[in-house]
């Protein structure tokens, strides 16, 4: 009991530095290169939802299951090389130094908003934003960057629904695993400011996050090029277009 009192009081005291680190922004950039993932940029207090259940599970928590090659920045600043994996149910990114560390090794990326990872093999960046969820809630959660411009970027957010199985009430029925599914939402962000807009299916509510002044360009684009919400190709190519407006730079 003492020993875990002690470690507890360790990691608090560990939290407790990031925080001060993240609201001061005065941070040592060798703190973060000299001690790989036990040093400041990442946290061992790991909040993981365990699910229990004995009956058998159909997909995974995580966007890939293994490990991929990454780089961190803070700001702008290189922070140094990692691998990480995204476990999206927990929206949690996972961190070790070298693809062969053990399991026990695996640290958690803190969630400061300072922070930006980059995937090396196709180059995406994900960081921390504030969102405006489809539900209407602000909240923080990790963004996939798509597109930036001088005015509008274009960001994506893997979602992970669970869903409980099911065991027979009879012998006439069978048991229905637990199922992880995975799904995307897209978000709008205009540049300069600090919160995320989910874009929906609705077009018209769309349009009301634009500038006034080149919202029936927007429309007319949109019907003429049959955009479909649901295909990031369109979605990019909207974007694109958005950004080479004229009024786009300006203020509404």
């Amino acid at each position: 009991m003492k020993f875990m009192s002690m470690k507890f009081l360790a990691l608090s005291a560990l939290f407790l530095s990031v925080v001060s680190f993240a609201q001061v922004g005065n941070i040592n950039m060798e703190q973060f290169t000299a001690q790989g993932t036990t040093g400041a940029i990442f946290a061992q207090m790991r909040q993981v939802k365990d699910i229990k259940s004995d009956l058998p599970t159909v997909g995974s928590v995580y966007i890939h299951d293994d490990f991929k090659a990454c780089k961190i920045y803070y700001k702008e600043e290189f922070v140094g090389d990692f691998y990480y994996r995204h476990n999206s149910y927990n929206d949690e990114i996972e961190i070790k130094d070298t693809p062969s560390a053990n399991d026990k090794d695996v640290s958690s990326l803190v969630a400061m908003r300072q922070l930006r990872l980059i995937d090396t093999a196709d180059q995406s960046e994900v960081a921390l934003h504030v969102y405006n969820s489809k539900e209407g809630t602000l909240r923080n959660g990790y963004l996939y960057e798509l597109s930036q411009g001088p005015k509008y970027s274009l960001y994506f957010k893997n979602n992970v629904k669970y869903r409980q199985g099911t065991h027979p009430v009879n012998s006439m029925t069978r048991p229905t695993p637990n199922k992880f599914s995975h799904f995307v939402e897209y978000y709008l962000k205009r540049n300069g400011e600090e919160t995320a807009e989910f874009i929906g299916k609705n077009k018209s509510e769309f349009l009301r996050t634009i500038d006034p002044n080149i919202r029936e360009n927007i429309k007319d684009y949109m019907k003429e090029e049959k955009i479909n919400f649901n295909e990031e190709p369109d979605l990019l190519k909207l974007f694109g277009y958005m950004n080479t407006l004229a009024g786009a730079d300006s203020q509404p």
